[in-house]
């Protein structure tokens, strides 16, 4: 019988997770059990506690993707989170100081004999929360289309993470953890076989997505070594290809989508392209979508008119000039006049979009709010939106266009002002560039020179393990829910001795571990936005790969205990410093961005105000 389409055989929607489950229990018991021979042990024996530690991590890596789904909170600030300090403004003050695996990785490979017993306090603290958690995944629901959508997620986080060195960063695993992610993945996808038995429409995408495992598999297998690994070419031939046949199961199997409000859009070919990125995850609010795109050519207007300043003289634009990569192409921000300059370098607007946190030391947690800031900063455009509301309402169409683009004809107000600019903000999206294309497949459209120098980002220099591979931000794949800061030690000037004296983060925070600590920003259109760093000391992109390779501030020389960038050199080599600087160069893009307005609504200083008519 011919297939209509619709599964022949009915399924409940959670028969393949219920198979699924009694393993990933058993994963999670085999995890403490080498965790339990981590305490066991009677000594610092290094090689011993390595061991253990190898094979625990082998079986987290198997479930991972469950874990960072159902419990992402645990996963950050108990399992597995960065070595770094971590503050969470919607959680109150506290600071969440390093711990779980990547604590425990530390101190073992370091093989300080001294932190043994911090070692095991660790270790225990760690084998409480799994063992937390197993308990509640023995009965939590797990549907079969959300559990292929976990499996999404955990490619989209081998290709943006992983491979990069995010987790392991001391043992240089990542590509060998990668395997074992990989191993988990395919497990949980073979017991969707169910489907692939019942209809014949989701054989084929079940046989495709088998034979990709292994061939991947295999692949990494044969290829462990961190520094080495081509990167690029496994996204290619083997995470886009097996995305897209989950996708082709999971609908043809008719499984429903979770709908669940987050940065990426699953139900898509390809995991790394634009259209696979919901702006609306990075909104105040996240179903405000009328009318966006009449709010966004709103928006652009006001994005060039300098009236939203006190002294009408200064607009968005002239900071972030189109032409300048929406920089200003100065060391430090030009200012309304009342400073000489303000304190920092200007970022571009390019991609501005893909964040959680806005300025150099992430006081803005929303596009709309960036918007209020700068109005209201005294050494920016030294107004209020109370001011600019009073200007725009004596305009008969500027009137007219808020009332066009906002439904409920609420006029010219405050948050519409800040709707309107943030969402001509959001079109300032670049997914068009010579990397990109190579990523959906064009293999002409990168160099050697480049392709060795993105895998070199990612590997050997670690850029790619703060420049989160695809947006190259430091929002945190794959759920985009917070921001990464970094103590770089910038000095105050090119060559200098002494770090520069802005405290960053830690104005926001009044956190010690965040003393000189900045937003990692883009390097999309890195090309176009020189200078660099947050103070705009750096004039080329060789200078900045030089920076790093020296290892910053304090391979420099710069006394400085909290920096989070490794203080010793990278050893690259002239090629590999060139051929950083290519791949940097290959994400340039700017197509699609539009010019400047070729007018501006006129402002009439005389008009009554009266109910307009149109």
């Amino acid at each position: 019988m011919a297939s209509t389409g619709v599964s022949l055989y009915k399924t409940s929607p959670n028969e393949a997770s219920e198979q699924y489950r009694p393993y990933l229990l058993e994963e999670m018991a085999k995890c403490n059990e080498q965790l339990i021979g981590i305490l066991n042990e009677k000594s610092f024996n290094q090689s011993k506690l390595k061991k253990h530690y190898v094979s625990a991590r082998k079986h987290y890596k198997h479930i991972e993707f469950i874990i960072e789904y159902i419990s992402p909170k645990e996963a950050k600030y108990y399992i597995n989170g960065p070595l770094v300090p971590k503050y969470d403004a919607d959680m109150g003050s506290e600071v969440f100081y390093p711990q779980g695996f990547q604590k425990i990785e530390e101190i073992i490979y370091d093989g300080d004999v001294r932190q043994f017993q911090l070692l095991k306090g660790q270790v225990s603290d760690l084998k409480d929360q799994l063992s937390k958690l197993r308990d509640y995944y023995k009965d939590v629901e797990l549907r079969d289309g959300q559990l292929l959508e976990m499996m999404q997620l955990q490619l989209f986080r081998l290709a943006t993470m992983s491979f990069n060195g995010y987790d392991a960063t001391i043992s240089l695993d990542g590509i060998k953890e990668s395997e074992w992610s990989l191993e988990g993945v395919n497990k949980a996808f073979t017991f969707f076989n169910i489907y692939a038995e019942r209809d014949p429409l989701v054989l084929q995408p079940y046989q495709r997505s088998v034979s990709l495992f292994k061939s991947a598999h295999k692949h990494l297998v044969a290829n462990t070594d961190f520094n080495s690994f081509d990167r690029l070419n496994f996204i290619v031939n083997y995470i886009n290809p097996i995305n897209e046949n989950i996708v082709k199961l999971h609908n043809t199997a008719h499984l429903s989508w979770s709908g669940r409000k987050q940065a990426l859009n699953l139900n898509s070919s390809t995991l790394f392209s634009r259209k696979n990125f919901n702006l609306q995850h990075f909104s105040i609010y996240y179903d405000d979508t009328l009318f966006n795109e009449k709010q966004a050519a709103l928006g652009k207007l006001l994005f060039f008119d300098p009236r939203l300043s006190g002294g009408n003289n200064m607009s968005c634009a002239t900071c972030h000039n189109p032409d300048k990569g929406f920089t200003d192409g100065r060391n430090l921000t030009v200012t309304t006049g009342l400073i000489k300059d303000n304190i920092r370098n200007t970022p571009s607007l390019l991609d501005v979009a893909f964040q959680k946190a806005f300025f150099f030391d992430g006081r803005a947690y929303q596009l709309e709010q960036q918007v209020f800031d700068v109005v209201h900063n005294k050494n920016e455009m030294h107004s209020t939106l109370d001011e600019a509301i009073s200007k725009l309402n004596k305009s008969v169409e500027y009137r007219m266009l808020f009332d066009k683009a906002f439904e409920d004809k609420s006029g010219i107000t405050a948050y519409n002002i800040q709707k309107a600019i943030s969402e001509y903000e959001k079109t300032l999206v670049t997914f068009n560039s010579a990397f990109d294309k190579y990523i959906q497949g064009d293999l002409t459209s990168l160099s050697k020179e480049a392709v060795d120098g993105y895998n070199l980002f990612a590997g050997k220099a670690l850029c790619g393990s703060c420049h989160f591979f695809p947006v190259f931000n430091g929002a945190v794949p794959p759920f985009y829910n917070d921001s990464e800061f970094e103590v770089l030690g910038v000095p105050a000037s090119a060559g200098a001795k002494e770090i520069d004296p802005d405290k960053g983060r830690f104005n926001v925070t009044g956190v010690k571990e965040f003393m000189y600590a900045f937003k990692t920003p883009t390097v999309r259109n890195s090309a176009l936005t020189a200078p660099y760093m947050h103070n705009g000391i750096y004039n080329t992109l060789e200078e900045v790969v030089d920076f790093y390779h020296k290892g910053g501030g304090a391979g420099l020389g710069i006394p400085i205990e909290n920096q989070t960038l490794p203080f010793d050199s990278l050893d690259l080599n002239a090629y590999e410093k060139k051929a950083i600087v290519s791949f940097l160069e290959s994400l340039t893009d700017t197509s699609g961005i539009g010019s400047r307005p070729q007018r501006l609504p006129e402002i009439n200083e005389d008009i009554i105000r009266e109910e307009i008519r149109y």
